[in-house]
């Protein structure tokens, strides 16, 4: 259980625990039709994860994870993110996601149909994601 008013929060991929029950005052992460934010006191949901940051403040603080895909489940002040793709500061090459960013750009032109354009869109935006948790933005 959570301190009072402050949330728990978990993010976790088929191979690893990414944040392991983190106390904080706040997330934020990209579901799959926007932006959601979290408070303590939130009400239950489940819903589809996007491509983007989980993003948590606690004292000031904010923290980053890149995350690709997956669900995320709020119960009571428990916020669990069961991700398809997952990458923290530490385990970022910055290099490596701005070469994955401009090979998804290049490959823009030459995808057909809307579902291989899709996958391409998902591949920039993690890449994106990834380079702005590599530099704290």
């Amino acid at each position: 259980m959570s301190e009072t008013g402050r949330l728990t929060l978990t993010v976790v991929t088929p191979e690893r625990s990414v944040v392991d029950r983190v106390s904080c005052e706040s997330v934020s992460l990209p579901g799959e039709l926007g932006e959601l934010g979290i408070l303590p006191g939130h009400t239950p949901l489940v819903a589809l994860l996007g491509v983007g940051r989980v993003s948590f403040t606690d004292g000031g603080k904010k923290t980053s994870v890149a995350v690709r895909g997956g669900f995320v489940e709020v119960a009571g002040d428990a916020v669990r993110v069961l991700a398809d793709l997952a990458a923290e500061k530490d385990a970022i090459d910055a290099s490596e996601a701005r070469q994955a960013r401009g090979d998804g750009e290049a490959h823009r032109l030459t995808v057909v149909g809307q579902e291989q354009l899709d996958v391409v869109n998902a591949d920039v935006a993690f890449a994106e994601a990834k380079l702005a948790v590599a530099q704290g933005s």
